[in-house]
C-alpha cells in the first residue's frame, strides 16, 4: 500500500513511551494555531528550504525550470508563488539545504526503516503514526500499524480524532 509521508523521525522521545520511530503522514483537516507540524497541512509535494545549510553553489538556480531560486544580498530565496515543487532543485542540492517532503511511500519500505531501530525500542519503544491527521489516510495508517504488529513492534497512533469514527475503529486492535 502507498501513502503520503512528510517525515520519518527516528529516535524520537516525544511521540509516545520510550524510543520511537515516528512516521508523519501528510494532510490535515484542522488548522490549529499551536500546530507543531504546519508543514503537514497539505498532501501535495512541498519543497523544504534550510538556509543555514546552503553552500551557495547555485545548482538549484541552474536547474529550476521556473527560475524560483534567487539570490538577494547573498541570501538564497525562493519565489514560492512560481514553485511547482517539481523537486529538480532538491535532487541537485548536495548540501541538503533543499529537500522534498510529502512523498509517496510504500508501507513495506517504511517498515524497513522502522525495523532498523528495533534494537533501541526495548520494552516501551516502538512506532508512532502521526501527522497532520493520520486518519485522513486511514487505510495507509492501518497498513503501517498492522505491519508493525506483525513484526512484534509496539505501536501508537497520534490523532486528533477529527474524522468519522469509521476511519479510526479498524486501527484500534493494532494500537498499544
Amino acid at each position: 500500500m502507498e501513502g503520503v509521508v512528510f517525515d520519518i523521525q527516528r529516535f524520537s522521545l516525544h511521540d509516545g513511551p520510550g524510543i520511537r520511530t515516528t512516521v508523519f503522514l501528510a494532510g490535515c483537516n484542522l488548522r490549529c494555531k499551536w500546530c507543531h507540524n504546519p508543514e503537514s497541512f497539505t498532501i501535495q509535494p512541498v519543497l523544504r528550504h534550510y538556509p543555514m545549510k546552503c553552500i551557495g553553489c547555485a545548482k538549484c538556480m541552474e536547474v529550476c525550470p521556473n527560475h524560483c531560486h534567487i539570490s538577494v544580498n547573498g541570501m538564497h530565496l525562493i519565489r514560492r508563488e512560481d514553485c511547482t515543487a517539481c523537486g529538480r532543485c532538491a535532487a541537485e542540492c548536495v548540501a541538503g539545504a533543499l529537500e522534498m517532503s510529502n512523498q509517496h511511500r510504500k508501507s513495506e519500505d517504511i517498515i524497513k526503516t522502522v525495523l532498523l531501530d528495533r534494537p533501541f525500542y526495548k520494552e516501551t519503544g516502538g512506532m508512532t503514526v502521526s501527522g497532520g491527521e493520520p486518519m485522513l489516510q486511514s487505510e495507509f495508517a492501518l497498513d503501517l500499524l498492522r505491519l508493525a504488529k506483525q513484526e512484534g513492534i509496539t505501536t501508537a497512533l497520534d490523532t486528533a480524532g477529527a474524522v468519522h469514527w469509521e476511519r479510526c475503529a479498524p486501527t484500534m486492535p493494532y494500537c498499544d
